[in-house]
Parts: structure tokens; C-alpha cells; sequence
């Protein structure tokens, strides 16, 4: 059996499961692997952050091409966990908005239980944290909000959000969606959020999530920065499949109603505009190749009409494989050492060693990055030798 193939396959059956013309599993490469080779599987999806998904694929295949009994239950009842992680987060999720918008203060849900409403089902898209923008103005009091409730500060706060625990559910409650490593398109990027925020949020399943051309942009930009940072998981990329190919049926559904379809960019531009003007339209077509290629998602899904990126799209992928979700399965890389400066030194030749490799991808936010992680340390540096918090 052809394991990466086996595995792409069932993560297109589990990720299109909902999809009439979607892809169909084929049982024939299944029907005679072996324990080994099902247990290889089990750990690419593990690595991946796609057991649930996976395993919505496998349950698509007769009883007798299936994994053996004990990894069958084992890989379910990891699914179970996916399940049971979400309804808490969506809980949780539910109970910041309300007390936040009590206050009259506006959260916005960024990726997570916003997104994962596009998928088929929503509970197997594996989960981490809360990530809730309320601007600037009101970063402080939602803070102060949240820790009155109950909620203690958790890990180093940054020039983006703060970090809180509330119940075993850690939250991120950011100032600032999100930022570029280039000064000049990142002025950009503040200014387009300002356009939308707070009057054009949108709505999905009862959260509050950005306007639909920002959301588009934004799970690409959030995937890209952990990319060149330390790695991502297949999981950042069928978050932003299955946003595309959410927001390609609403708009042909709006567009047949003779609605105009939700979405913002200041010059008046369409998503493609925006990664052009951002810098990162090369790198956003790399990944859409792997979206069509090896995910299964339409080419008319994809904000741009054509693109040869195959051979930088290899690359992506061979970086996805080798370092799994947000870089925690890459074998290349030494443990961080445990003392500050000694991690902080580790962090930045890391980095510096992806960015020259992923030069190609978007140069200028290549070029950026490392001069942007020394700035972000010595600013932390600076709050803490003056005694004051960046909240």
C-alpha cells in the first residue's frame, strides 16, 4: 500500500463527506494493509491534527478493509475526544460572547468555532483555543472582564494578545487580529481591519466571526506565519479548503438570489487583490495548488484563475509532512533549551533557517520575519524592565 496516497485518500473522503460529488473512497488500497501500515496511518493523522477527520473517511470502507478491532476503537475513541474538547470550546466560546457583548464590547471569533462550521461535521475539526478579537480599545477592559469572572492570566502577553486560562479552556483575547512582517503592507493590514471592524462582522452558527473577504484572507495569513515559523499541520489547510468552498456556495447561492455578496477590501478588490497588494499572493496560490492537488477542493473555489505552483507546492508539502502541526513532530529540529536567552537564541536561528529555505514563498515577509522576533523580545524586555504589562 502506498501509505502517503492511502492517507491523502482518507482525508479527502472524511474532509468531503458532505459533498455529493465529492470524493468517494476506494476500498481496493485498503483491503489488504497490513497492522503496521494501519498504525503508520494512525500516526500521520495524529501528526496531522486529523484523526477525526481521517476517521470519517475510514468508516466509509467495508468492515473487512478496516483497521484492526483495538486501533479501530482506539482511533474512535480519540475521535470522541475531538467531539467532546469541541463542545466545551463552543460552550465557553458562547459564554465570553455573551458576557463580552453584556459589556458592550464587540469579540470576534478568529478561526477555531468560527471555522470549523464549514466543515461536514463540525465537531471533528480538531481544536485548540479561543482566539477572540475585541480592537484595541477594549483589549484592556475585555481582560479585566474575563479575570473578574474568574479567568487567570496564562504564559507571556505580546504585542498581539494576552494569554488567559478559564476552567482548563486557555483564551487568547487579542488587541490586533493579526500583523505582517513587513512594515508597509502591515499598515495595510491594520487599515482593512478598520473598514470592516466592528460594523461588518459577520455571523456563523451564532458566532461572531470577520467580515467573509478578511476571513478568507486571514485563515491563510494565520497558517502562513506558523509556516514559516515552525511548521504546519494539514489541518491549517482544510480550514481554509473548506472556508473557501463555504463562501464559493454562499456567494453562487447569492449571486442566483440577486444578493450582493458579503465581503470588504478597502480599494474595492476581490480576495486576489489582497494578497497581491499584501505581498502574499505567490504564496497563497502554492498552497491553493495543494488545496486542488492533494485535498480535493474545486479549482473555482480558488480567488485567482490560474496558477503553476506544483513544484513550490511539492516543497509545502514535504514541510507539512515533516513537521506536523505547528512544527511539534519535526525530527530535523534539536529540543529548545530550557534556559530564556538560550531559547530565545534557539527560536531565532530556527527561524532563520526557514525563512531563507521559504524565501521563495513571499520574500519581503521572509526577509521581515527574523528582524520582527528580535523587535518582539526586546520589547518584552523593555515592558519588564519598567515594571509595567502590555495590558
Amino acid at each position: 500500500m502506498d501509505r502517503l496516497n492511502a492517507f491523502f485518500a482518507l482525508c479527502r473522503a472524511g474532509l468531503w463527506a458532505d459533498v455529493v460529488e465529492g470524493t468517494q473512497l476506494d476500498p481496493a488500497p485498503f483491503a489488504a494493509a497490513t497492522e503496521e501500515e494501519w498504525v503508520a496511518l494512525y500516526r500521520m493523522a495524529l501528526s496531522q491534527a486529523m484523526v477525526a477527520i481521517c476517521f470519517d473517511g475510514l468508516r466509509q470502507l467495508p468492515v473487512t478493509c478496516r483497521p484492526p478491532r483495538p486501533l479501530y476503537l482506539q482511533w474512535a475513541a480519540k475521535t470522541a475526544q475531538v467531539e467532546q474538547t469541541n463542545k466545551a470550546l463552543n460552550v465557553m466560546a458562547r459564554r465570553v460572547i455573551a458576557l463580552c457583548q453584556a459589556e458592550g464590547i464587540h469579540p470576534v471569533v478568529l478561526k477555531g468555532q468560527g471555522v470549523a462550521a464549514c466543515y461536514a461535521h463540525p465537531l471533528h475539526r480538531q481544536c485548540g483555543d479561543i482566539d477572540l478579537f475585541v480592537g484595541r480599545a477594549d483589549a484592556k477592559r475585555t481582560v479585566r472582564l474575563l479575570e473578574a469572572a474568574g479567568a487567570e492570566q496564562d504564559g507571556e502577553a505580546n504585542y498581539k494578545h494576552v494569554g488567559l486560562d478559564w476552567e482548563g479552556i486557555h483564551l487568547e483575547i487579542h488587541r490586533l487580529v493579526g500583523r505582517l512582517n513587513n512594515p508597509w503592507t502591515n499598515r495595510q493590514l491594520q487599515h482593512w481591519v478598520g473598514e470592516w471592524y466592528p460594523e461588518a462582522i459577520g455571523h456563523r452558527q451564532g458566532f461572531p466571526v470577520p467580515d467573509a473577504t478578511f476571513e478568507a484572507y486571514f485563515i491563510f495569513h494565520h497558517a502562513f506565519g506558523h509556516f514559516l515559523n515552525s511548521g504546519i499541520g494539514l489541518r491549517q489547510l482544510c480550514d481554509w479548503a473548506r472556508l473557501l468552498y463555504t463562501q464559493h456556495q454562499q456567494r453562487a447561492g447569492a449571486e442566483c438570489a440577486g444578493v450582493p455578496h458579503d465581503g470588504v477590501y478597502p480599494d474595492g478588490g476581490g480576495l486576489e487583490a489582497c494578497f497581491s497588494h499584501l505581498g502574499l499572493l505567490r504564496a497563497a496560490q502554492i498552497f491553493g495548488d495543494v488545496l486542488v492537488r492533494q485535498l480535493g477542493l474545486p479549482f473555482a473555489c480558488l480567488p485567482w484563475a490560474s496558477a503553476d505552483e506544483q513544484g513550490l507546492g511539492d516543497l509545502l508539502l514535504r514541510e507539512i509532512l515533516a513537521t506536523g502541526n505547528f512544527g511539534q513532530w519535526d525530527s530535523r529540529i534539536p529540543p529548545r533549551p530550557k534556559g530564556y536567552w538560550s531559547g530565545k537564541w534557539h527560536t531565532f536561528t530556527r527561524v532563520l533557517r526557514r525563512c531563507r529555505m521559504l524565501y521563495r514563498f513571499a520574500p519581503a515577509e521572509a526577509f521581515w520575519y527574523p528582524l520582527r522576533l528580535v523587535q518582539g523580545t526586546l520589547a518584552i524586555q523593555y515592558d519588564r524592565l519598567i515594571h509595567r504589562q502590555q495590558f
